[in-house]
């Protein structure tokens, strides 16, 4: 399985959308400077462009048109092209520049 990293996003704080940075360093509490990295479940979070895209073709059919960008839902690493919901739990990924 391979894909391609669309964006690194983070934020000081939990509870709001982040933002895409250039670069970003992980290590085993996750991603430096990210109000999510820490002792705990959820360091690090991964989000599909093709599930922000597909949010956003249905969005167009509401009376509300909404349009969401990578870091809107709070995910760290937005990919393209990588099967995340085929991931399975303990399963290991490797990112490369």
């Amino acid at each position: 399985m391979q894909g391609v990293i669309h964006s690194i996003n983070i934020s000081p704080k939990k509870g709001g959308k982040k933002q895409p940075v250039r670069e970003a360093y992980i290590n085993f509490e996750g991603i430096e400077g990210d109000g999510h990295s820490g002792k705990w479940h959820r360091q690090v979070s991964l989000l599909s462009l093709e599930d922000i895209n597909a949010f956003n073709n249905g969005c167009k059919n509401n009376a509300r048109k909404i349009t969401v960008k990578p870091g809107d839902f709070a995910e760290n690493i937005t990919t393209r092209g990588l099967d995340i919901q085929g991931l399975k739990k303990g399963q290991k990924i490797s990112i490369f520049p």
